[in-house]
Parts: structure tokens; C-alpha cells; sequence
């Protein structure tokens, strides 16, 4: 059986590869976009943007959260490491797009709104992982 460590790498992990792939998938749907002008940003994967998003997006965070949960109280700095990894990961793709303009091009305030709530969940991602290495450091000291 696996432990509570063991568990929150285990989602931190299939979080991160659910990042990639969706980072891998915008990447592909805005080089299409750049290089044969298409209007339908569709990249390797067969469904929308906005399904992209909840699905693979939505999801990473989501276990994210629940990886952190889960490990809270156990003495692992690789939580916290995956954690910063999958929020800076989140926060850097939103900034690469929206430096490319790909964020911009549809400038409602519906996507800028979309653009913050990203931003704002990468950056909870990161504290989260920060605060996981600071409790995990007071965690071994209580130990010792």
C-alpha cells in the first residue's frame, strides 16, 4: 500500500504530465495559428480550448491542491518542489502567451478574466509548494 508521500508524488506527477500536455497542445495550436493562419486554434488533441482547459488545465490544478492536501503532514521536500514546478509551469505558460499576444487577440473580459484566475491558481501553486518546504523543514526539526 502506498503511503501519504508516495501518493501526493504520485498525483503531483500525472499533474505535471497533464501540464505538458497541455502546454505541448497550445504550443502546437498557436504555431498552426502563426504559420498557416487558421482561425480555429486547434492543436494536436481533437477538442476545444476551452475543454482543453477545464480538462487538462482544471484537472492539474485540482490535484495539485489535493497532492498538497493529502502530504501536508509529511516530511517531503518533493511535494513542494513539485508543487512550485506545476505553479511556475501554470504562471509561465500564461506569460508566454500572453507575450506572443495569443492571450490578447481575443481581448474580451472574459479571456482577460481566464487569464487571471490562471495566473492567480499557478501562483497558489507556488505558495503552496513554498509553504510545503518551510513546514516540511519545521516538520524535520520537530523530529530531531
Amino acid at each position: 500500500m502506498m503511503n501519504k508521500t508516495q501518493v501526493s508524488v504520485s498525483l503531483l506527477f500525472a499533474s505535471l504530465i497533464l501540464l505538458i500536455i497541455y502546454g505541448s497542445d497550445v504550443f502546437t495550436a498557436e504555431s498552426k495559428h502563426m504559420t498557416e493562419g487558421q482561425v480555429a486554434k486547434r492543436g494536436f488533441l481533437p477538442i476545444s480550448e476551452a475543454l482543453r482547459g477545464s480538462l487538462l488545465g482544471g484537472g492539474a490544478v485540482i490535484m495539485s491542491i489535493v497532492a498538497y492536501i493529502i502530504g501536508r503532514k509529511e516530511n517531503s521536500n518533493l511535494i513542494g518542489i513539485l508543487l512550485i514546478i506545476n505553479g511556475g509551469l501554470i504562471v509561465g505558460g500564461m506569460a508566454s502567451l500572453f507575450l506572443t499576444g495569443a492571450a490578447r487577440s481575443g481581448s474580451s473580459s472574459g479571456s482577460i478574466s481566464t487569464v487571471g484566475s490562471t495566473v492567480a491558481m499557478g501562483v497558489v501553486l507556488v505558495a503552496l509548494g513554498i509553504w510545503k518546504l518551510i513546514s516540511s523543514r519545521k516538520i524535520l526539526t520537530k523530529k530531531t
